[in-house]
């Protein structure tokens, strides 16, 4: 503040300065009336004023504290006055007050905080405070003023006093007052003036500083609303559902991390476009999201299960939750939509359903083979009777009767097989070694089959024994080979193998008819035509077959599953259109010295190291994950090969090990090989697959390490160790 100009006359002084402020850099002028005649005492006092005011402004405005600055203003005014106390009076809406302020001599009553509530003095001088009353009481006892007015003021120990109104426009804010209370005091012009200038200095700076609390206030409400904002994103992020907000349009405002690994799209990719064209195939969007979005008009909410795609093409079910949101006028605004990935937990319902809709046909198949039994029994029984009774019957008649006799067998032997699909058959089961019906059955098929099926046989040494019915296991292994020839009419490969497998928790969540325990597992693999993923889940139901009509009975592999079951054990199948098929029967071993079951300590275990699971099965990968993190490696997912490079781009130090299916969509297993090694000649990789026969393929691309579907984790476990034996 830059005083500009001092001039005293007789009739006026004037003290204008420029301040500089960053609150309010208009320039002040202060004016006040002289006495006509000035005296060496009046000049004094009109400097002393002068500079008083010039300091107390420039605080005030150097301030933003509201409590520092009134109380400078009240210690500063006391002492220029010499007067016994000077306090600022603060209005409140209902104009009753408080004292703000205040600076007092030690020998008079402190009022500062003191509430007034006086009605009377509400009534006569609120209305002329407004209107810029200033009142001077000589004193108090002779100024005509109210009892309950004059009351207040002997109570408050004052003789004479000075008050002047703080405006803050048309407002009235509060009082400038000063007290004397030892004696009767007669106001100067200039101590009047005085006051009168400051009160409009501090009206001012008053709404500065509560306009600058106010922005303080809203700053640091912004500030925490903010960070709410941000812990809320962060629980979002964290959350294991896909969140996404969408506008009316169905626009993608909001995107967290877990709908980017779910979807594959990063937030910034996906804001502002239309979920439409991202989650949804060509034509399945339009349906499903007009009805969604008529239920949400409506009630405004809805939930349902919903086929979506990724951004690498892989189809999905989500189980979704949409919910409108509204403004503060309730109008809609945006729509929040919570999706759960529930592909995998759908697979395994298609898997139960199979299985009880096999359960359903075998109850079916059981009580249709009682009652042609009860048919067929007295047919064959009359057939064989015939040529007994008709010894004289001609050559055509005898004809007669033995086509009778055959089709009635054949029609018992059809029942049989029903009965061994719908509830298996006890037959006469005893200890065996699996090695020598295995051998029986390659020495059978080679000997029947066409010389263009090559044929091999793969048996683990010391194969563990099992206990079935070797007539009805002879049954399962000629079915299946059987099959396997249909399957291969331009000839191909057979192998017959057999391995000692201990089932575990992990290989029982990837198969539901899967057991924990010891079995013998008997795989026919076959080069053929493969199976459609269409048909895969109807191949066991009886009279089901793919075969032309007079070819198949469509009881084959139902006589299969009937007798393996009743055997306690269990069948997988795995196939790929054009490559082949693979059938695996596990028969439950025999156990005649108790083994400790494999325990965790026993198992080698990692120590940190990063793996790569790529598997376009959800529950596969789930499980791998799982089993894997159990025995201390970290893991890391991909869900196709694209998927896996980009992972791996990004992971490439980190990652030791690559677990690769051979089998997926888009960019298979051996293309994804190749681009792998591109990235890193030493890349370390296990591939797994459901056929054995995609070992030799996998080997030409220089792999080594692979894995059988479905493998138990101590498969996994055991290759992994293998692998880092070698690493630094």
């Amino acid at each position: 503040m830059v005083v500009k100009a001092l001039s005293l006359r007789q009739n006026q002084t004037t003290l204008s300065f420029n301040h500089n402020n960053a609150l309010n850099s208009t320039p002040t002028t202060i004016q006040f009336q002289a006495p006509s005649m000035l005296t060496n005492t009046t000049v004094w006092q009109l400097r002393d004023r002068d500079r008083l005011l010039y300091d107390i402004a420039l605080r005030i405005r150097q301030s933003l504290d509201l409590n520092t600055m009134l109380q400078t203003t009240v210690d500063e005014v006391r002492q220029f006055l010499n007067t016994d106390r000077v306090v600022i009076f603060r209005f409140h809406p209902d104009w009753t007050g408080t004292v703000e302020v205040e600076s007092v001599g030690s020998d008079w009553l402190s009022i500062r905080s003191t509430t007034i509530d006086e009605p009377c003095f509400v009534e006569g001088y609120i209305e002329p405070f407004r209107h810029g009353l200033v009142t001077a009481k000589a004193n108090v006892y002779t100024a005509g003023l109210t009892p309950c007015h004059l009351e207040l003021l002997t109570k408050f120990q004052v003789k004479a006093n000075l008050v002047v109104p703080i405006l803050q426009g048309e407002h009235l804010w509060g009082l400038l007052s000063a007290h004397h209370c030892s004696q009767q005091r007669q106001w100067q012009t200039i101590e009047i003036d005085l006051l009168k200038q400051l009160a409009t200095h501090l009206g001012i700076a008053i709404q500065q500083a509560e306009l600058y609390q106010q922005l303080q206030t809203e700053l640091e409400e912004r500030k925490v609303a903010e960070q709410t904002i941000r812990e809320q994103a962060a629980l979002l992020d964290i959350c294991k559902d896909a969140i996404a907000v969408y506008d009316l349009e169905h626009r993608i405002l909001f995107w967290n991390q877990r709908a980017e690994r779910l979807y594959g799209w990063k937030a910034t990719d996906v804001r502002g476009k239309y979920a439409a064209d991202l989650l949804y195939k060509v034509g399945d969007s339009e349906f499903q999201l007009e009805s969604i979005q008529a239920v949400l008009n409506e009630q405004g909410e809805w939930e349902g299960e919903l086929h979506q795609i990724t951004q690498d093409g892989k189809n999905i079910v989500v189980e979704s939750h949409w919910t409108l949101i509204n403004d503060e006028a309730l109008n809609p605004k945006s729509i929040l939509v919570v999706n759960t990935d529930i592909t995998e937990k759908k697979q395994l319902e298609a898997q139960f359903l199979r299985a009880q809709r096999l359960e359903s046909l075998g109850t079916l198949a059981s009580g249709i083979a009682h009652d042609l039994n009860n048919i067929l029994t007295p047919i064959l029984a009359t057939a064989q009777l015939l040529p007994l009774k008709f010894p004289g019957a001609d050559p055509k008649q005898q004809q007669w009767f033995q086509i009778l006799e055959t089709n009635a067998k054949r029609g018992a032997d059809l029942v049989k097989q029903v009965l061994l699909f719908a509830r298996g058959m006890e037959g006469k089961r005893t200890d065996l070694e699996v090695k020598h019906l295995l051998a029986e059955i390659r020495q059978v098929v080679k000997q029947t089959f066409p010389k263009s099926i090559d044929i091999s046989l793969d048996l683990e040494p010391n194969l563990w024994t099992v206990n079935a019915d070797v007539t009805q296991l002879h049954q399962v292994l000629m079915n299946l080979t059987i099959n396997a020839r249909d399957a291969m009419p331009q000839g191909g490969t057979l192998v017959l193998t057999a391995q000692n497998i201990t089932i575990d928790k992990y290989y029982t969540r990837m198969n539901l008819d899967a057991k924990v325990g010891d079995f013998v597992a008997i795989t026919v693999a076959d080069t053929g035509m493969g199976i459609a993923k269409e048909i895969l889940n109807r191949i066991f139901e009886p009279f089901f077959t793919t075969k032309e009509v007079g070819k198949g009975t469509g009881l084959g592999l139902s006589t299969v599953i009937g007798i393996i079951k009743s055997h306690g054990g269990f069948v997988n199948v795995y196939s790929e259109v054009g490559r082949g098929t693979q059938m695996k029967v596990f028969i439950p071993a025999l156990q005649r010295t108790k083994r400790a079951p494999i325990e965790a300590a026993t198992l080698p275990t990692g120590h940190g190291e990063t793996i790569l699971v790529v598997d376009d099965e959800a529950h596969i990968r789930s499980v791998s994950k799982t089993a894997l993190e159990t025995y201390y490696y970290q893991v890391l997912t991909a869900c196709d090969g694209i998927n896996a490079l980009a992972v791996y781009a990004q992971h490439q130090a980190e990652i030791k090990v690559v677990v690769i299916d051979m089998m997926m969509p888009g960019m298979d297993g051996i293309t994804t090989i190749r681009a792998l090694k591109q990235l890193n000649p030493h890349v370390k990789i296990i591939v797994v697959s459901g056929l054995s026969m995609n070992e030799e393929l996998v080997r030409e691309v220089g792999i080594t390490n692979f894995l059988l579907k479905p493998y138990t984790i101590k498969d996994m476990l055991v290759l992994l160790n293998k692998n880092f034996e070698h690493c630094p």
